[in-house]
């Protein structure tokens, strides 16, 4: 595997875990939640 791909992907991978980190995965955990107390209702 060429180096510039391993850093690509590093980065690529990196990226993604900063973006899921910062919004993606607090507003996933609500959006899991709304459903079951709503059908607990």
């Amino acid at each position: 595997m060429p180096v510039w791909l391993e850093v690509l992907l590093n980065l690529s991978g990196y990226a993604g875990f900063v973006a899921l980190a910062s919004h993606g995965g607090a507003s996933a955990s609500v959006r899991a939640d709304e459903p079951i107390s709503g059908n607990g209702r």
